[in-house]
Formats: structure tokens, sequence, C-alpha cells
């Protein structure tokens, strides 16, 4: 079997070779896909009496509409989409989206009775009641109630403790029970799915859409998975608070990744556990068949992998992502890492150094402080080979800082320290990638267009979602 064959076989994507799609344009294209129902129902001829009954009408079918997208367009483990729009382009739209899909569905009843509640609030008193309580409405309640619970969990994960295995199956098979209660609702009590049967024919098959790609993240993938086996090499703390994790391929498989990419590992003993969380490849293509990875010692998973033990088997899905340099053509690179966001930068910084790169390359790096840090004496020796300068940035920086052969610079990444990074070139066509925690990706990102650096040139990976 030749490799292009083995590689489809196994489930192994070819490393990303294009460009991402800007967030911008996943938008635009994510809101077409929510009002196209609507805009059917118009072709249809759908009867609609009045502009409140319009209005209801349209967040009711974009409310359905968006739910599906939740878990098609945007799920975040489907190669064949990711490799376009971006797993975070794709991640941040989820997030907000279903921000904005808990208020349409809590709203969704009270919208229907509030002409009601202001020509006669006692009699619209007792239709919401009956709506709330009737068999007709019972699969639409149970939906609505599930999906507000659900939302909130996602929302607010991180301050009630809840683990991340815990948040991800619940999020996962709750908003199957959803999907699956309001298609059911939609097609015998939404008066769109009464009356007109090319709606019923396509939420119905929108909703096993849906609940197929979550099939095959849980129980097809899987089995692709476990015929890629890895093995644990060395796992030993790689500053003060990461561990550096190097892997090895255990058998005869194809896989390749881009410099930036990251992968799913699950280190639970068996592929089908889907115990697995994402961490970025630190390490160069030209380092296969070994792989490595910066993991800061956050969570309750995180804490544990001093215990992984040499030879230990382990699985990895992928390579996912397009925080890398294919398809670009940019003139001189900037990249800004916080934290574990050390790991994909240090990765693409070896990918370059590999090649002996020759254009302009600035590397900003934050951290608490310097017990955190990594890397340092490979970054001088990479300042060898390419033109390379690195501006180290510290919250808690030490009397004798900036160490020598670094930049430094007390405080946070802010502009001042980003637009000291072009000093002496046109920096028109650079590109800036961004790694780090949620809320440092933030602030960069809004520094740079504050620069009008064009939202083109950034790329961005954030830590968590």
């Amino acid at each position: 079997m030749n490799s292009k064959l083995l590689s489809r076989a196994v489930g192994q994507l070819p490393a990303v070779k294009r460009s991402p799609m800007s967030f911008y344009s996943l938008v635009a294209i994510y809101i077409i896909l929510i009002l196209a129902p609507w805009a059917l129902s118009y072709i249809e001829g759908l009867q609609i009496r009045g502009w409140y009954e319009e209005l209801v009408t349209l967040l009711s079918i974009s409310g359905m509409a968006m739910m599906l997208c939740q878990f098609t367009l945007l799920n975040g483990r489907v190669d064949a989409i990711n490799s376009r729009i971006g797993v975070d382009n794709s991640m941040r739209v989820h997030n907000k989206a279903g921000e904005y899909l808990a208020i349409l569905f809590f709203l969704h009843p009270f919208l229907i009775g509030l002409p009601r509640f202001i020509v006669a609030p006692s009699f619209a008193l007792d239709n919401l009641w009956i709506m709330f309580t009737s068999a007709e409405s019972a699969t639409g309640v149970y939906a609505w109630s599930l999906l507000i619970v659900l939302v909130l969990m996602a929302i607010k994960k991180n301050k009630v403790g809840l683990s991340y295995e815990a948040w991800r199956y619940t999020h996962s098979v709750g908003f199957v029970a959803v999907i699956i209660l309001a298609t059911h609702h939609a097609v015998t009590v939404g008066r769109h799915g009464r009356y007109n049967l090319w709606f019923d024919v396509l939420w119905i098959a929108l909703c096993a859409v849906a609940v197929s790609v979550v099939g095959y993240v849980y129980f097809i993938r899987p089995r692709s998975v476990s015929k890629r086996p890895f093995t644990v090499v060395d796992c030993q703390k790689g500053s003060a608070d990461d561990w550096y994790l190097t892997i090895k391929k255990d058998a005869d498989f194809q896989f390749e990744f881009d410099a930036g990419q990251f992968v799913w590992i699950n280190t639970s003993g068996s592929a089908f556990k889907r115990n697995e969380h994402p961490f970025s490849i630190a390490s160069s293509p030209r380092s296969l068949p070994e792989l490595s990875f910066v993991i800061r010692n956050l969570g309750d998973y995180t804490k544990q992998l001093g215990k992984l033990q040499f030879g230990q088997r382990v699985w990895v899905d992928g390579p996912h992502g397009v925080f890398t340099l294919n398809a670009r053509n940019a003139q001189g690179i900037v990249l800004l890492a916080g934290g574990a966001g050390i790991g994909p930068i240090i990765g693409i910084l070896r990918g370059l150094n590999d090649r002996g790169d020759t254009r302009p390359i600035r590397l900003i790096y934050g951290n608490r402080n310097m017990a955190q840090m990594m890397f340092l004496d490979e970054l001088i020796d990479m300042t060898k080979n390419m033109n390379l300068v690195t501006t180290l940035v510290l919250n808690d920086a030490p009397d004798d800082f900036p160490p020598t052969g670094f930049q430094g610079h007390k405080g946070f990444i802010n502009q001042s320290v980003i637009e000291a990074t072009g000093q002496g070139y046109n920096t028109q066509n650079w590109d800036y990638y961004i790694c780090g925690p949620q809320p440092m990706v933030k602030a960069v990102e809004r520094t740079l267009q504050q620069l009008e650096i064009p939202q083109s040139r950034i790329l961005y990976e954030q830590l968590g979602f």
C-alpha cells in the first residue's frame, strides 16, 4: 500500500498547505447559513401575518439553524472544514454563537406569548402555563431547559471547577439530546414544520448530519486513531510550571505535520476512551518520528503528566490547525508567545531554523518570572543561523534582567514592545503569530489592530476554549 493510501486508511490528512480563512469571512458564511432557511421560507410561500410574527419566525428558524451549525460547521473536529476555516476561528464563533443561542432559546416561548401579555395578561399567563405543561410541547420544553443548563455549564465551567473530561462529555451528549428534541418539536409543533413538508425534511436531514458528526468523533475516528500508536520517550519539567513531553511513533504508519499544528493526545490506555487533550507540537517536522510538547501544569490532567512512564503507549489524533507558515508570503515574521504558548512558537522557530530562513524574525516571549522561561539557550543558538531577535517580557523581573543576548521589558506585551520589533524595516508585509492564554491573545490582537495591522496578517492560537 502506498503512503497516500495508507494515510487515508488511518485518517491522516496531509499537512495543511493553505492559509486559513479570515475570522470575518467565517462570520459572513455563518450568517448566510443561518439565514438561508428563513429566506427559503419565502420561496416556499410560508404565510406570515404581520411584522411581529415575521420577527419571531426569523428568530425561531435562525436559532434552529444556529444550533445545527454548532456541531457541523463549528464542530472543531472535522478536518475537511477546519483545514479551511481554522480551529481557533471555529471555536471563537462557536463560543459566541452559543451565548446568543442560549438567549434566543430562553426568549422563544416568551416571544410567542408576548402579544397576548400585552392584550390580556391573565389569559396569557394561562396560555404560557399550558405551553410549558402540555404533552404536545414536552420535547420543546425539555430541549429549552437542557440547552440553557448546557450553555451555562460551558460559560461557567472554569468557575465551578468542572473537569475538562466531564464538561466535554456532557457538552456533546447533552447537545445531541437537545438537537433531537428540538427537531422533533420543530416538525410537530412549529407552524413552519406542520404546514411545510420541506421544512420537516430540512430539519430532520440537518439533525441527522449533526448527530452523525458527533458519532464520527466518538465512535468512528477512534478506530483510525487506534492504528497510530505512539510511546512516551520522556516527560520532564521544562520550567517551574511546564512539562516537556516527547513521544515517538510505535508502528509503521504515515504521519506528517507542519510546524505550529496541534494534536489531541490520549494517555488513557485505550484509543476508545476519548480521554484526550489538545496540545501544540513544539518540535519541527524534521524531528519525526518524535513529537515534543510544552504543557503548562494547570488542571487535574496536566498535574498527572509526571506519572507517564517510558514506553507507555499513547494515541495521537491529528495533526490539526492552520497556525502555520504555509501559503504565506510574509517578508518578516513576529512571533508573540505567552506562557505555554511558546510550544507552537518554538516549533515554528525550529522549522525556520532547519530551513535556514533569512527573513527578519522577531520573538516576543512573555511570562510572570524567569523560572517559567524555556529554550533560552536554544534561542541564543538560533541567532547564529537566523536573523532572530528575542524580547523577553516579565511581570516580575530580577535585577539582572534581561539575560545576555536578549532584549527585555518589564510588565506586559504592549504597543511599544511590538513597535520596537520592526525598527529599521518596512513591516507592511510582515505576519504576526500570537499564542497564549485567551486574555493575552485578545489583548495582543487589540494592540495589533490599533497599530493598523491588517487582520489577514494576524494568526492566533489561544490555549483553552
